[in-house]
């Protein structure tokens, strides 16, 4: 019989967000049944997310694992070469990462949303030299999905060349599992067509109607935005959590190939959802004992 389950517990609260992620999945311990289990399941993903957290090249993590107290807490027997991790990375797909998000956010339920899209450095060279040779940057385009109160990332398009904003936003808007949301925009996104997708899923779009020589706009739902919303100043959080993200977790992406690239970003999402909801259990276990020392003594 295949063992599902880890009998141990780990000290770190990022390790313990992964470890209930992993026993959220059902996966098995170990891929195959008969040969070698030296390294199981939960082991090559939870070094493949702190190989992505660390951004680090693949040789300078693996030499540096062993100074840390990560191979005990994972319960390493032996820590993996810089080919096998590599081979780790290519194994999960963007829409494993997708499902592990989903599964770590569904008992979340946000009201309001807001989407935006920005531009991430696509190569690791310097900028003076850029400048100096008078190439231009090359970006590739995220957009991303979030709740307003607590900054988690729902959902996520990387674009590999520029495109419009109403693209990503419809794919993301397709997909959704989410019901009854409102979802802040900016100008990029007024489109009736994309009010429409966002409907569909009985949800209901905000943005802001662009300048134009009409007096009266075209469509239902871009004449219902051009009345405001008194809300939509939430929407300036997508921004503070792009920044967030860009300075603290991607400032580059450091894959070449185009599925790496989309791997690579989809487990920088899925750390951002993690290290947000560790945080949230670390103040809330210190709110608790800070109401219990406080409460007088009888």
């Amino acid at each position: 019989m295949t063992q599902t389950t880890i009998q141990y517990t780990p000290k770190p609260e990022f390790l313990s967000e992964i470890l209930k992620l992993y026993h959220a999945t059902d996966l098995p311990l170990h891929e195959n049944d008969l040969g070698p289990k030296l390294y199981s399941e939960f082991q090559k993903l939870s070094l493949v997310i702190l190989f992505r957290r660390s951004r680090k090249v693949l040789r300078d993590f693996i030499s540096e694992l062993y100074e840390t107290k990560w191979p005990s807490w994972l319960d390493l027997k032996q820590i993996p070469s810089k080919s096998v991790l590599h081979n780790w990375c290519k194994k999960y797909t963007v829409e494993f990462f997708r499902k592990l998000n989903t599964l770590l956010l569904k008992e979340k339920n946000p009201n309001i949303m807001a989407i935006d899209a920005t531009g991430v450095d696509a190569y690791l060279r310097s900028k003076h030299y850029e400048r100096r040779v008078n190439i231009d940057p090359i970006f590739n385009k995220l957009s991303i999905l979030i709740d307003v109160e607590n900054h988690l990332i729902f959902d996520h398009f990387l674009q590999m060349k520029p495109r419009h904003d109403v693209m990503s936003a419809s794919r993301i808007f397709k997909r959704t599992y989410l019901k009854n949301v409102k979802i802040l925009g900016d100008k990029g996104y007024d489109s009736e067509p994309l009010h429409e997708v966002a409907q569909s899923k009985q949800n209901v779009l905000f943005a802001p109607v662009r300048k134009s020589s009409r007096n009266n706009p075209k469509g239902r739902n871009r004449r219902r935005c051009a009345e405001g919303d008194e809300e939509y100043n939430l929407r300036s959080n997508v921004e503070s959590c792009i920044h967030s993200l860009k300075t603290r977790r991607i400032p580059v992406i450091r894959s070449k190939l185009h599925f790496m690239k989309k791997r690579e970003m989809a487990v920088h999402v899925l750390i951002h959802n993690i290290e947000k909801l560790s945080k949230a259990i670390k103040l809330y276990i210190r709110m608790v004992l800070n109401t219990i020392l406080d409460k007088p003594q009888i």
